[in-house]
């Protein structure tokens, strides 16, 4: 029987999810410190829910693919380096030399660990979606048609291009699990219980446009298959919708 694989990092900030603007809210819950109390519990519902979880030998690469045939560490979401120092959003102006989500090494493998590593780096790059507008990082690793991508890329770049930008986003990943089996043919998945710090949308002139309250962490799923050596995601949402 393969187990799941579970990853746990400390709190550090925001949501379950995108919260885009128009009212749709992708991640909801009522607060941090419910979060910090359940997380324990939490561990123990995402082992029992995983989607397709069953019994099974690991898998090898796909055909002419490459993987490495070891597990590599738990992967810890490096930065690149920017000029400047960075600054976060405020009620005065937009956030200023965010640095570029980089990748992590073990996020290069066809493994659980390689295909979890690669999820906590996916919402990375959704953090910084938030804080720039730029969504090239995240759609550089994630198939042109994610429809849920779209809903959050196309209006935090219209706010954005209009000179508003956001205060909060960033993600803060609690912990992440997979039974690295396929829920589809070449398609794999993680789920990984994400908190986004409380999201404020501000227009050009400094009022406020948008403002949501914030959420306790929620679990999403990261679809991904390999390619090409390397894993690309399909889609990115919560385990449970709203209704």
């Amino acid at each position: 029987m393969t187990e799941p694989h579970i990853t746990a990092a400390p709190g550090t900030g925001m949501s379950g999810g995108a919260q885009p603007p128009g009212g749709r809210v992708v991640a909801d819950g009522r607060g941090r410190g419910a979060w910090l109390v359940a997380r324990f519990a939490a561990a123990a519902l995402l082992a029992g829910v995983l989607v397709l979880a069953g019994c099974s030998s690991p898998p090898a690469p796909p055909s002419g693919s490459t993987g490495a045939a070891t597990a590599a560490p738990a992967a810890t979401t490096a930065s690149s380096p920017v000029v400047g120092r960075y600054r976060a959003a405020s009620a005065v102006g937009p956030a200023e030399n965010v640095p570029v989500p980089v990748l992590p090494e073990a996020a290069k493998e066809f493994s659980k660990e390689g295909l979890m590593a690669f999820a906590e780096y996916w919402f990375s790059t959704l953090g910084y979606v938030f804080e720039t507008g730029d969504s090239g990082p995240m759609m550089a690793i994630t198939e042109p048609d994610c429809k849920t991508c779209a809903y959050v890329n196309e209006p935090l770049a219209k706010t954005y291009s209009e000179g508003g930008w956001v205060v909060g986003g960033q993600m803060e990943v609690a912990q992440t699990i997979s039974y690295f089996t396929q829920i589809s043919e070449g398609l794999y998945q993680a789920q990984v219980e994400v908190l986004q710090i409380q999201v404020v949308y501000y227009n050009a002139d400094r009022t406020v446009k948008k403002e949501y309250p914030q959420h306790t962490a929620r679990t999403n799923i990261v679809n991904a298959h390999w390619v090409d050596g390397q894993w690309i995601a399909t889609t990115s949402e919560p385990l449970k919708r709203d209704k």
